[in-house]
């Protein structure tokens, strides 16, 4: 909060006082993860630590459990202290539960069970305030489990060393209601399946977002993604390409996506803002599943962002495939739509 108040007389001669006070960010907090959209309902619980161990790490733990499936995770990273120093982060992921790929009208295509244990270790270089480089090394398995009522399922699971740097560049500001952010990715990644074929992919992944007036923001989003000769298990959904249109379950080796929109705040409070954001979006997708698709439509989102952590806390969404006639929503707590 930022007031001007009176210098009291006889005090250096009167006059006006300028008093900013500031309040800090929480650092430890836990919150509900909770998502329920036309593709299922996902529930669970998350706790960050902004400053761990008064380092300033970042600690996250989750727990999540979605349509007979459920997912633990573990993060810790060490940021870079400025440009020209070092950070480092270590991640590890275990799920276990049914894995299901869909088609563009979340029709079931492919299912099995499976029990999936990931370890990732990725340094990092701080080049300058905005400019960052990594290097990614991760070890994947896959185990394929007898039970349910698997259709088209790989024949076997596998596991996988995934490696790769990573160049981006991220930029951020605050008009006084929402957070700007102008940010640009590119990464490679070399995976093999241990004892047997290697192939490559390349990740491209961009946002601008500036107000045009306080409260007001234009928002760009895009991304790509090219992973040739990627089997089953190794094949993506949507999440990189910045649009909607697609169930989260798609799955994918090619992706090109676009989103264009405008982000409105409608009202804020003393601990949060709430705005509405309408975009249209189009998708180009290739994969051994769906085949070749090009989608277009629209998509927007009722957000209630929380002032302290500056994320999306409470989100109500929409999105419209018009070439597959579909429409999707979702509602969050904790995640963003």
């Amino acid at each position: 909060s930022v007031t001007i108040e009176d210098t009291i007389a006889g005090d250096e001669g009167g006059g006006k006082t300028l008093v900013v006070e500031v309040r800090e960010k929480w650092a430890l907090f836990g919150l509900p993860v909770f998502f329920a959209g036309s593709s299922g309902i996902a529930a669970g619980a998350a706790l960050f630590d902004g400053n761990g161990f008064g380092l300033r790490h970042t600690i996250a733990l989750m727990g999540l459990y979605q349509s007979g499936s459920w997912l633990a995770m573990a993060m810790y990273m060490a940021p870079a202290g400025g440009p020209g120093h070092f950070g480092w982060t270590l991640a590890t992921i275990f799920n276990e539960g049914e894995l299901r790929h869909s088609g563009a009208t979340d029709e079931t295509l492919r299912r099995f069970d499976q029990r999936f244990i990931a370890a990732t270790f990725s340094p990092q270089y701080q080049i300058s305030d905005a400019l960052s480089a990594s290097w990614k090394v991760s070890y994947l398995n896959t185990m394929l489990l007898d039970r349910g009522s698997p259709l088209d399922a790989p024949d076997s699971g596998a596991q996988f060393i995934e490696t790769g740097p990573e160049l981006s560049i991220r930029k951020t500001g605050w008009d006084g209601y929402l957070l700007s952010e102008e940010s640009a990715s590119l990464k490679y990644r070399l995976t093999t399946d241990i004892g047997a074929s290697f192939w490559h992919s390349v990740a491209v992944q961009g946002v601008y977002e500036k107000s045009l007036v306080p409260g007001f923001r234009l928002s760009l989003r895009g991304g790509g993604l090219w992973k040739p000769d990627a089997p089953p298990l190794q094949e993506n959904g949507p999440n990189e390409t910045g649009v909607n249109l697609l169930p989260t379950s798609f799955s994918a080796r090619h992706y090109a996506g676009l989103s264009l929109g405008l982000e409105k705040y409608l009202y804020r409070f003393s601990f949060g803002t709430v705005s509405l954001l309408g975009a249209g979006q189009a998708v180009y997708s290739d994969g051994p599943l769906s085949g070749s698709r090009f989608d277009y439509g629209v998509a927007g989102s009722l957000r209630f962002y929380m002032s302290r952590l500056a994320i999306p806390a409470v989100g109500l969404g929409a999105a419209y495939n018009i070439p597959a006639d579909f429409f999707q929503f979702s509602f969050s707590i904790g995640m963003r739509l």
